[in-house]
């Protein structure tokens, strides 16, 4: 496990295995107590439990020798195992009882927050950053785990996965109520609930902004794509929320997975839905929508863009009413909510265009980023965009049948990984095939984010589009130092400079 700063204040466990897991049996022993836990066995220091856990390349079983040159007092397997004299807790999924153990040894901290966690394809981090925006301006503090960072409500890292493993999970949330937090708003990727890396969260309200076809690398199948994201139902506390997007026609799907004592709630701004939004009007400086929730409603604005941003915001809303906002506390918060790094994120340096970067990296993702960006601009769209090495090839093609919708389109690299990152835009050109667009395929990112802005006139708008808040651009192994707003940025202020000077000596 990485070096993680947000670090609670408690020490962990003693906790009693045959306590928490009632239903496991035990090898060598009555019982396990435990006070620390791994499922690496590099990290295994004196006294820890070893979680044996199945792996894509092999299973922990294979690597118990390792762990007990590091001290392992005791192994958690899935199976007894002969050859080891340890004391051994045999259970079928050991990846649920890991998580089970790695909250536990916290003291449940799920339980004593109120927790919103946040799952589907797209939106996911836009909306846990709404809810805790919302319910901080309410003064209710709130931690946040996803994507951009790992929050306690004082201080913050870079995250490195959107949803981290099991026991950085189980950390971070003791960490958020150490910091005497209320709340906490956490994001769960597919990966995550299929890995059972959620396993021991308890949540208040669980989210699924959306689901479209993406991960098919991992998943196999949209079918079980569909059910890992179905999986957040289960997490719902007694009497908890189940908050489903009624424009999206999957809602239905995951609804057969709720809990029969789950609360459901629905929003929507094209379907009845119990929370709906009425778009008003839209520009680049944000977006007034009226909020009805049963037969209250409030007028509101939010400097975000886009109709999927809305959505975003009533999402939040659902999780945030269910916390005990009034509608009146909504609007407020939704007023001071300044905007999420790399989503839409207007690059403004006082030039006559405009300029956004998103992380929009799948087909859904991409089509509305460049929709909303239409809606807002007077000439014309212009993107640059790549797909990522290394993840699912069959949306590389359906991206650029996405971005044809735009004027002008750049095909660029992304995160290239492992793979050739000439093959990549191979892949990714084929999708224009069926349509009359013509594009420019640069391969390298910086410039092509550079001509993307060369080519801009006044009145366009310039979306730079896959990699958003990212700082580092993944070239093989080495991640190198790359940030979409900062060459942005960069390449403005010194045409900017150079504009002005010219202007300057040409002047009489």
């Amino acid at each position: 496990m990485p070096f993680f700063m947000l670090t609670p204040s408690r020490q962990p466990g003693p906790i009693s295995l045959r306590a928490l897991i009632p239903s496991a049996s035990f090898v060598g022993c009555a019982d396990i107590a435990v006070s620390a836990v791994t499922e690496q066995s590099s990290e295994c220091t004196p006294g820890c439990l070893f979680a044996a856990l199945p792996g894509f390349r092999s299973h922990g079983r294979q690597h118990i020798d390792h762990a007990l040159l590091g001290g392992a007092a005791a192994i958690l397997t899935d199976r007894p195992l002969a050859h080891v004299s340890l004391p051994q807790c045999v259970v079928p999924d050991v990846r649920h009882a890991y998580g089970l153990v790695c909250h536990g040894l916290y003291g449940c901290p799920s339980r004593k927050l109120g927790v919103a966690a946040v799952t589907g394809t797209n939106g996911k981090t836009t909306v846990t950053w709404l809810v805790r925006s919302l319910l901080e301006s309410a003064s209710r503090p709130t931690g946040v785990i996803g994507t951009i960072e790992y929050n306690d409500s004082l201080q913050s890292q870079p995250s490195s996965l959107t949803t981290p493993d099991a026991l950085t999970l189980a950390r971070c949330l003791a960490a958020i109520q150490d910091r005497r937090a209320k709340f906490a708003a956490v994001e769960l990727s597919s990966h995550a609930l299929k890995q059972d890396r959620a396993s021991g969260l308890m949540v208040d309200v669980a989210i699924v902004t959306n689901v479209t076809s993406d991960h098919l690398d991992y998943h196999g199948s949209t079918d079980d794509y569909f059910r890992s994201k179905a999986r957040i139902a289960e997490l719902v506390k007694r009497g908890g929320l189940l908050v489903l997007n009624a424009d999206d026609p999957c809602h239905a799907v995951i609804l057969q997975h709720a809990p029969a004592d789950c609360r459901v709630l629905t929003f929507g701004c094209e379907t009845d839905a119990d929370i709906t939004a009425r778009i008003e009007t839209m520009s680049s400086q944000g977006t007034k929508f009226r909020l009805t929730h049963g037969v209250e409603q409030v007028d509101c604005w939010t400097p975000l863009i886009g109709k999927h941003n809305v959505s975003n915001c009533l999402a939040a809303v659902s999780a945030v009413r269910h916390f005990g906002l009034s509608l009146d506390e909504i609007a407020t918060g939704l007023a001071q909510f300044d905007h999420v790094p790399g989503r839409l994120e207007q690059v403004d340096c006082g030039q006559e265009f405009q300029v956004y970067v998103d992380y929009a990296h799948t087909e859904d993702a991409l089509k509305h980023a460049i929709a909303t960006v239409r809606t807002v601009t007077t000439g014309r769209v212009i993107v640059a965009f790549g797909a990522g090495g290394d993840r699912d090839r069959t949306k590389r093609p359906q991206m650029a049948r996405a971005a044809a919708s735009a004027d002008e389109v750049i095909v660029t690299s992304d995160n290239p990984r492992s793979e050739d990152p000439k093959q990549i835009l191979l892949e990714v050109c084929a999708g224009f095939q069926l349509s009359e667009c013509s594009y420019t395929s640069l391969l390298d990112r910086r410039q092509a984010i550079e001509h993307a802005l060369d080519i801009a006139r006044p009145g366009d708008a310039v979306l730079i589009a896959g990699k958003g808040h990212e700082k580092t651009q993944q070239i093989g192994a080495e991640k190198i130092p790359f940030d979409d707003v900062a060459v942005c940025r960069d390449w403005i202020r010194a045409n900017l400079s150079a504009q002005r000077t010219s202007e300057t000596l040409a002047s009489p």
